[in-house]
C-alpha cells in the first residue's frame, strides 16, 4: 500500500471522527446534519481516490466510482428530506410551501 494510498485513508478517518464528534458536541438534530455532509463528501472523495490509486484504471475502480456518485448525489438529498422532516414533526406542516418558524 502506497503512502498516498495511507494518506487518503487517514483523511477517510479524520472526516468521520469529525462528523462523529460534531454529532455529539451539536444540541439541535439540525445542527447534526451539518455534519454528517462533510464525512458524507469528504470521506466518499478521499475513498473513491484511494481505491482508484490502489488499484489503477481497471473495473474494480469503475465500480468505486459509480459507487461514489451514488453516495454523492443521495447524500445531500437524504440531508434535506431529514431536515425537512424535522421541521415537520416540531411545527406541523404550513399551509403551502410557506415554513415560517416561530418560537
Amino acid at each position: 500500500m502506497s503512502v498516498v494510498v495511507v494518506a487518503l485513508l487517514v483523511v477517510v478517518a479524520l472526516a468521520a471522527l469529525l462528523a462523529v464528534g460534531g454529532l455529539l458536541v451539536m444540541d439541535d438534530a439540525q445542527d447534526r446534519l451539518h455534519y454528517t455532509g462533510v464525512a458524507t463528501i469528504l470521506a466518499t472523495v478521499a475513498l473513491v481516490a484511494a481505491v482508484v490509486v490502489e488499484v489503477g484504471v481497471s473495473e474494480v475502480a469503475v465500480k468505486a466510482l459509480a459507487v461514489g456518485v451514488v453516495v454523492l448525489t443521495s447524500g445531500p438529498v437524504l440531508n434535506h428530506a431529514t431536515g425537512r422532516a424535522i421541521l415537520t414533526r416540531r411545527h406541523g406542516r404550513p399551509a403551502g410551501d410557506d415554513w415560517k418558524v416561530t418560537g
